[in-house]
């Protein structure tokens, strides 16, 4: 009788840890939360020499995103898409927003930015609890104009399969067809854009489809 239980305990065990490795390995499907998340945008003030802060930095908000993948295998099933609302510039500058908005990002047409990945290369992540890097590289779209990025990000997944993935990536914006803003006294502000983010994703029941928490 003994010797029947310890085999069946064995096997309640066995089936258990089974389990428990097929839930880990199952795919995840996060949606990326807005209010939790942050994206910036940084360019050279046309006034920097004249001042100590020689960047301009603006906000803009996310309207939706998810992430996609096997934990167990995020270099091969990795997945992101993100859209950013084009209209929501804001440098706490009405003039140079207005300016902006118009002139340079056109939003009356183009009123959204958004990135699809297409693969990810130098995984080198070990989830869940471990900080990780990999550059995700992908279609940006803007101003009408799709060309592919390499964005490198740091990425923590938690037990609760709570994704945050932070970075930043340089792009010359007059690629996607935005002009060059003149801003104050018909300067020009600088060509290249520094976008920096935070981003946070979870599970589909952390978050409704406007990122508000449930």
């Amino acid at each position: 009788m003994r010797q029947r239980g310890g085999i069946e305990m064995a096997a309640i065990a066995g089936a258990v840890l089974l389990n428990v490795r097929t839930v880990n390995a199952a795919p995840i499907h996060l949606q990326i939360n807005p209010q939790k998340s942050e994206i910036t945008a940084t360019v050279a003030d046309p006034l920097a020499r004249f001042r100590e802060n020689g960047e301009i930095e603006a906000t803009l908000r996310i309207i939706s995103g998810q992430v996609d993948g096997d934990p167990q295998n995020p270099g091969q099933t990795g997945h992101v898409k993100l859209v950013i609302d084009a209209t929501s510039f804001n440098s706490g500058n009405d003039h140079r927003d207005k300016v902006v908005l118009a002139d340079a990002l056109d939003t009356r047409d183009f009123q959204t930015i958004a990135f699809e990945s297409t693969h990810l290369t130098n995984v080198q992540l070990e989830v869940p609890g471990k900080m990780g890097h990999a550059i995700v590289v992908g279609n940006l779209t803007m101003h009408g104009t799709t060309r592919q990025v390499e964005v490198p990000t740091d990425v923590f997944l938690d037990s609760q399969n709570t994704l945050s993935s932070d970075g930043e990536v340089s792009i010359n914006y007059t690629d996607f067809g935005v002009r060059v803003p003149r801003l104050l006294f018909a300067l020009p502000a600088g060509r290249e854009v520094t976008i920096h983010f935070h981003i946070v994703a979870e599970s589909a029941g952390g978050a409704d489809e406007a990122g508000h928490e449930r």
